[in-house]
């Protein structure tokens, strides 16, 4: 058979300097991608924020311009003079002083026109001839009409590859006189004026006409051509204003828009343009200096984490040889304490262990024999506890007998019977009803109840547990002495749990007694301080040593042979003494006895006020004896015979059924006025038929009474409640019975 290949194996050191270095290589180059990131989106959106800076740098600078050059030329139009040579009317004459004017001005001025009110040009100045009056008349129309109309109108035009800034002024004679024509002035934006931009901007700037460049800021004029080619090919749909270009490797930011101071039909291009090229390299720089302190800061602390290593797997492995030499038995071995760190540590818990291998190992072999011991005291608990689950059963089976042994002894104490046979009759009832309080304290003790706090009387308890173990005192030859004090306050406890303390000390003397003497006693005392009642049971058996006195309370502690006993008794009644606000000691010497002394608190007597409330005595209807029809159903049919015949000699009619479907079948045929039901019945339980029968008939449903021998269980209890439905326990004296049924025909 082939072996499988060997799987590959890593070292301590390579498992965790691997990882880490993975992680110092990832931290800084992702932190380098971030940090790159976000500079490089500083410096575009800062280029981004200049530009747009720039912008409104630039227009507040072209409308200041304007304004300024209206206020101007409206105080040149306004002097007498102009006036009067516009009022001639003679093309010639103004022609003249119009071009004295521009001479005059000696500045950017480019050309002057005179259109009269007609819209006809009369006149004109010009120093560049090379401008189309006819290009400019047609672009500056819509300033022209609007000083016309009577406002001045200013602007920025572009002719031919010159942009100007155009003021047309209204000319009166008089302030409200007619406006009789209207002058036209074009100042050039001169280089001087774009390089004042530039100062003011920031920015270089090249105003654009029919994709010509008409002014720039740049030096060099195939620049701008450049720039404006390399915008309009990267512009197929106008998405941003501001985009990224690079010419010749440098990048810049360009921002291209419209100029529209007097609508749409006066529009100028503009662009923008601001290079980043610096602040780029700068970044580069920083980057540099960022992965060199990054790949720095990676080689020391890898250094660093692989002598860290070293310094911890070299214990390791001499820990590794050192516990392969405990494992084969060397406790001799000891490893040497190299620092005051957690290594150090290490150290002496290893030393600390190959001392304490050995008492370790004798302790263990110790346990093990306890929980072997231990296992066998609770497969014998458990079988305690089956065989009390069997009592219980046997219990409840027995108490429908007793039923009809209680209630045919009952019928047969009020017949005419000679007295002999009248005492034997006594002697059944009695007997009946001792056999009825020893089932009634099989079946409390032997099931499982909830923890319940109600007041005790002591001595009725002390007599309840005599009744479950007084035939195993009989047949063992102990004697029992009861030294109950009267009208003891009640203690406040759960009945069940004290009964078992009190049953766990009377089995412990009793098994004692057994095999020490033949004449065995226990004597069971009561009695009361002003807080506490005390129980004491002491005999005269062998007593207990003094090295184990000590110890009868400790779980699975005992003195008995293997099997006779779990140790669990004194432990168990031990923690339910405490649980109840009371003690539990012992007294002994050996060869003179044991006492073990309870103590438990007393109620106050208001308080056992609040708690027992006497019931009310049930009212027995005494009116005029009514016949009544009557249907029992049980499963037993001696229950059956003492029904009918206890109701039959009262002049009853009676039927009885022995299931709930046969019940169901002759309550559909007749009417009934009582319906007596016993609880467990095979097939249709006393709960399924009360089910049925309150579906197909409910008024018959109101006239059920339930009977059972078993213990009354909390789900049966609450279906009582919902119901409001009453339960006979048996078995049950004919007194019990004949009150219930009086109840049950009560009307509400």
């Amino acid at each position: 058979m082939s072996q499988p290949p060997p799987k590959l194996r890593f070292s301590f050191q390579t498992k965790v300097l691997v990882p880490v270095l993975c992680a110092l290589v990832l931290l800084p180059v992702a932190t380098l991608w971030i940090v790159n990131r976000s500079m490089s989106q500083q410096v575009q959106v800062a280029a981004r924020q200049t530009l747009t800076t720039a912008e409104g740098v630039f227009k507040n600078y072209l409308e200041i311009r304007s304004r300024d050059l209206a206020s101007r030329f409206r105080t040149i139009v306004a002097e007498p003079r102009f006036k009067a040579t516009a009022q001639l009317g003679d093309a010639k004459t103004l022609n003249n002083y119009l071009r004295a004017l521009l001479d005059e001005l000696r500045d950017e001025t480019e050309l002057i026109i005179y259109t009269t009110n007609r819209e006809e040009r009369l006149t004109s100045a010009q120093r560049n001839t090379a401008i189309s009056l006819d290009d400019f008349e047609r672009t500056a129309a819509p300033l022209i009409k609007q000083a016309l109309a009577g406002e001045m109108g200013t602007g920025i035009i572009s002719v031919g590859k010159k942009t100007f800034n155009v003021v047309s002024v209204p000319m009166q004679i008089s302030e409200n006189g007619p406006i009789i024509g209207a002058v036209t002035i074009a100042i050039r934006l001169s280089e001087s004026s774009m390089q004042d931009l530039r100062a003011l901007t920031r920015a270089d700037i090249f105003l654009v006409t029919a994709n010509a460049v008409t002014a720039s800021t740049l030096q060099q004029p195939e620049a701008s051509e450049i720039l404006l080619r390399e915008i309009s090919r990267g512009t197929g749909e106008k998405a941003d204003r501001v985009r990224p270009i690079e010419i010749q490797g440098e990048h810049f930011f360009a921002l291209s828009d419209n100029y529209e101071p007097n609508g749409p039909g006066s529009a100028l291009n503009y662009v923008l343009i601001s290079s980043y090229e610096q602040r780029l390299r700068e970044l580069e720089k920083t980057r540099a200096t960022l992965l060199i302190v990054s790949f720095a800061g990676i080689v020391i602390s890898g250094l660093l984490i692989w002598i860290m290593i070293r310094r911890i797997t070299t214990p390791l492995l001499q820990l590794r040889d050192n516990a392969e030499a405990v494992g084969r038995g060397d406790f001799t071995r000891r490893m040497t304490r190299f620092s005051d760190d957690e290594c150090g540590a290490v150290a002496v818990a290893f030393n600390n262990m190959t001392d304490n291998l050995q008492a370790s190992r004798t302790d263990l072999e110790k346990a093990v024999t306890s929980l072997k011991t231990a296992q066998s005291q609770l497969i014998q608990s458990e079988k305690l506890s089956a065989v009390g689950q069997f009592v219980a059963g046997v219990a409840h089976e027995l108490n429908n007998p007793l039923t009809s042994v209680i209630g045919f002894s009952d019928l047969l104490q009020h017949t005419d019977l000679d007295p002999k046979y009248k005492e034997y009759v006594d002697r059944i009832a009695k007997s009946a009803t001792r056999c009825h309080k020893i089932v009634n304290s099989l079946l409390g003790f032997s099931r499982q109840h909830e923890p319940e706090r109600n007041p005790v009387q002591v001595n009725e308890l002390a007599d309840a547990v005599i009744d479950i173990i007084s035939y195993d005192l009989r047949s063992s030859g102990v004697t029992l002495v009861r030294q109950y004090q009267a009208d003891l306050p009640a203690v406040l406890g759960d009945v069940h749990q004290l009964q078992q303390v009190v049953l766990n000390i009377l089995s412990n003397a009793r098994q004692a007694l057994e095999s020490f003497r033949r004449d065995g006693e226990i004597t069971i005392r009561t009695s009361c301080t002003d807080t506490h009642v005390t129980i004491r049971i002491k005999d005269n058996g062998p007593g207990i040593s003094r090295e184990n006195l000590g110890k009868i309370f400790d779980p699975f502690f005992t003195t008995k042979p293997q099997g006779k006993g779990t140790g669990l008794g004194l432990s168990l009644s031990y923690g339910i003494m405490q649980e109840h606000g009371g003690r539990i000691r012992a007294e002994s010497l050996p060869g003179e006895g044991t006492e073990f002394i309870l103590e438990l608190p007393a109620m106050e007597s208001d308080r056992l006020a609040k708690a027992i409330r006497p019931p009310s005595a049930p009212s027995i209807h005494t009116g005029k004896p009514t016949t009544l029809r009557v249907l029992v159903i049980d499963d037993e049919e001696s229950i059956l015979h003492l029904v009918k015949e206890v109701l039959s000699t009262e002049g009853h009619d009676v039927e009885s059924a022995t299931s709930g479907t046969l019940a169901l079948e002759l309550i559909g045929k007749n009417p009934y006025d009582v319906i007596i039901s016993d609880w467990k019945m095979p097939g249709l339980n006393g709960m399924t038929f009360y089910q049925e029968l309150l579906v197909k008939n409910p008024s018959a449903a109101k006239r059920v009474l339930f009977m059972t021998g078993d213990v009354i269980q909390e789900n049966f209890q609450k279906f009582l409640v919902e119901n409001s439905r009453t339960c006979l326990s048996k078995p049950f004296a004919l007194r019990e019975f004949r009150l219930a049924i009086t109840r049950l025909m009560k009307p509400v």
